[in-house]
């Protein structure tokens, strides 16, 4: 029998004919990335807030939408069979969608505080509009040791938020520099930055239509930015937000800015006197064998 979960948007104009289109593709996308989320804490490891998270996962966690249902709008979402690969996880794939959705739903539910988990359900409810245009979300599912019916309203949302919040999120930083080179398959890019590194930017799909828009463009990337210990440099940044680069204003003319002026000029314009007796450039705390160290250094 296959796995199936039902996610029911209810209140408001919850219902065929009425709802935005967007509304109900946020609804489902919001739910599979909470329990995309929810397999860092079944797998005991962290899961990458961007970017791929490997082959098994994303497969044990891809729902399929098999129907949807009138009067409040359901939509009937079905967990993928996976053939086990012991070389890849500790956990064998084909249970892990379902071990995913019992730890999501525990934590919607107060049973367990992932704050990762807390974070994607309070994204999924914001996108949505619970709270303002609708009432709930609330899942139902007859799997075994899965809660069988948790719904999530605007107080739950709160709860769920104030659990998010209590772990602050990792700190992100600002690059700056030419985006190139997207694959919107691998969901990566590369950053040009000012000095000519390359920094590999990765992302969600969720962030795809942001780097099209910046791309051949200077951008300014926030994110979680991973450095080269040899080197300090940035080597790969986790996107979390992405905006045009603005350049600042200097209040200038380009011909002011730009203009050329001869030695000669600058020597009258900064009462610059010729100097005729070169010892006045010796330096008075400098020793016999620094400067003999100095000009035997020129010399090479």
């Amino acid at each position: 029998m296959s796995s199936v979960v039902r996610v029911r948007l209810s209140g408001g104009e919850a219902r065929l004919g009425s709802i935005p289109a967007a509304d109900v593709a946020n609804l489902l996308l919001g739910a599979q990335r909470a329990m995309a989320r929810a397999t860092g804490g079944v797998l005991r490891r962290p899961i990458k807030p961007t970017g791929r998270w490997g082959r098994a996962i994303e497969e044990a966690v891809r729902f399929r939408l098999v129907g949807i249902e009138e009067g409040s709008v359901v939509g009937i979402l079905e967990l993928p069979t996976v053939e086990p690969d012991p070389s890849q996880l500790e956990l064998d794939p084909s249970t892990l969608g379902e071990t995913a959705l019992g730890y999501a739903l525990r934590t919607a539910a107060g049973e367990a505080d992932d704050v990762d988990v807390a974070r994607a359900f309070v994204k999924l409810l914001d996108q949505v509009g619970v709270g303002s245009r609708y009432e709930a979300v609330t899942f139902e599912t007859d799997l075994p040791n899965v809660p069988r019916q948790v719904v999530i309203d605007a107080p739950a949302r709160d709860r769920l938020a104030g659990l998010a919040a209590a772990a602050p999120e990792p700190k992100a930083d600002t690059l700056v520099g030419v985006l190139f080179e997207a694959d919107f398959e691998a969901f990566t890019a590369r950053l040009r930055a000012a000095d000519g590194r390359l920094v590999l930017v990765s992302f969600d799909e969720d962030q795809a239509n942001d780097i099209k828009r910046a791309l051949r463009g200077r951008a300014e990337v926030v994110g979680e930015v991973s450095y080269d210990p040899a080197t300090s440099q940035a080597v790969k940044v986790e996107l979390r937000s992405i905006a045009q680069a603005v350049q600042l204003e200097m209040g200038l003319e380009t011909e002011d800015f730009w203009s050329e002026v001869s030695i000669d000029q600058l020597q009258v314009e900064r009462g610059v006197e010729p100097v005729a007796d070169p010892t006045v450039l010796t330096g008075q705390e400098i020793t016999d064998e620094e400067a003999e160290a100095l000009l035997a250094a020129l010399e090479r």
